[in-house]
């Protein structure tokens, strides 16, 4: 199955937010901990992660590209709690990462 960032920007983002989680060369830990909980919390909502490479190497990039998809979400989805929480600890992991 391929990630469809226009069918399921849900799904898109919690695997952009997974792969920057599984990145260790690049990614702090808590930062790292951070983006698998953001993924779980979108996994929750309803998300279907898959595994995915981070885009051009860069967990920055790929930090930024997750949470424009959540942008696309349509209001209702993107204002429950899950999805909510998710963007905050994605947003304050991209800071830390800076």
């Amino acid at each position: 199955m391929t990630l469809d960032t226009t069918t399921d920007p849900l799904g898109y983002a919690a695997s952009l937010l997974d792969a920057v989680g599984a990145d260790r060369e690049q990614v702090p830990a808590e930062v790292a901990l951070a983006c698998l909980y953001a993924a779980e919390l979108l996994e929750l909502a309803g998300a279907r992660a898959e595994p995915t490479p981070l885009i051009n190497g860069d967990p920055r990039i790929t930090l930024r590209v997750a949470l424009a998809a959540l942008a696309d979400l349509d209001e209702d989805t993107f204002a429950s709690t899950p999805v909510l929480d998710a963007a905050r600890t994605a947003r304050r992991a991209l800071r830390r990462l800076g």
